[in-house]
């Protein structure tokens, strides 16, 4: 019989950015020693979950979403590369610091490819995320930071392994980065920080007055294949989401019965392209 896991599961389009989980982190560390499992946290300068911003478009049509980050939980882990003795895995996935062994080792900051490993002046110690294995092993069922996260943008499997393949591949999950490190914390949505969208606003003129173009259709067409249709909505506006970071360049077009229609090509970098287009009259 397989053995559970801790699995943590990151949702980038229910995040808002509150920092709920960041605030139970220090409300439950600091000032808390947790030995064996760790001492307690720095009051500043220290994080053992971390929030990106990432901003996308240009205006008037951008966004934003915060990609969550804490200690990744690497079947691979780097830093037990580094520190074999002052770094152990439990049977349930959940990878911790040795307290005493970590003092004085600062190659276990560097060590971290994601930056979750921080360094702890006060105790010269390095510290970073244990799952609250604390709070597990008296019973709980998920830690602080996912208990206070308002919106569940921070969920919790505890499943075997196999399972949680399952879960990926349903629920379209990818790690932070290449997945080498075999992280044990999985992003839902990271399209939202991966990738590009094209984005505009249709409108056409009305004897004098300037009116959206509901209802228009428009397509996307890369190397003479339809990557997208879809038609405006009730303010002209559209939005085509999922589109590679350098990517080359798009054929846009706008059609809007009883106008002629409107063709762009489009380019796509690294930051998404934003459009306001005015369809002409016939």
């Amino acid at each position: 019989m397989q053995t559970e896991t801790m699995h943590l599961i990151v949702d980038l389009e229910k995040c808002v950015g509150c920092f709920n989980c960041m605030i139970a982190c220090k409300d439950e560390h600091v000032g808390n020693s947790w030995l064996p499992y760790t001492e307690d946290q720095q009051k500043h300068d220290q994080k053992w979950i971390t929030h990106e911003k990432h901003e996308r478009g240009t205006a008037p049509f951008t966004e934003m979403c915060f990609v969550t980050k804490p200690c990744q939980h690497c079947k691979n882990a780097p830093c037990e590369q580094a520190a074999p003795d002052a770094v152990s895995r439990r049977p349930d996935g959940i990878v911790l610091l040795d307290a005493e062994k970590a003092k004085g080792n600062k190659k276990l900051v560097d060590a971290c490819p994601y930056g979750s490993i921080s360094w702890n002046e006060d105790k010269q110690t390095a510290q970073k995320c244990t799952m609250c294995a604390h709070l597990i092993d008296d019973g709980w069922q998920e830690p602080r930071c996912v208990q206070a996260c308002p919106l569940r943008a921070l969920s919790v499997a505890k499943c075997t392994d196999a399972e949680f393949e399952n879960i990926i591949k349903e629920h379209r999950l990818e790690p932070l980065t290449d997945g080498t490190n075999a992280p044990r914390v999985m992003y839902r949505n990271l399209y939202k920080r991966n990738t590009c969208f094209i984005a505009g606003a249709l409108a056409y003129r009305d004897g004098d007055i300037e009116k959206a173009a509901t209802d228009a259709k428009v397509r996307l067409i890369k190397d003479e294949n339809t990557i997208a249709e879809l038609e405006t909505d009730f303010f002209g506006e559209f939005k085509i989401d999922r589109l590679p970071e350098n990517s080359g360049t798009y054929e846009l077009i706008c059609s809007l019965e009883g106008h002629e229609p409107i063709k762009r090509d489009i380019v796509i970098k690294e930051t998404s392209p934003c459009l306001v287009l005015h369809i002409p009259n016939n």
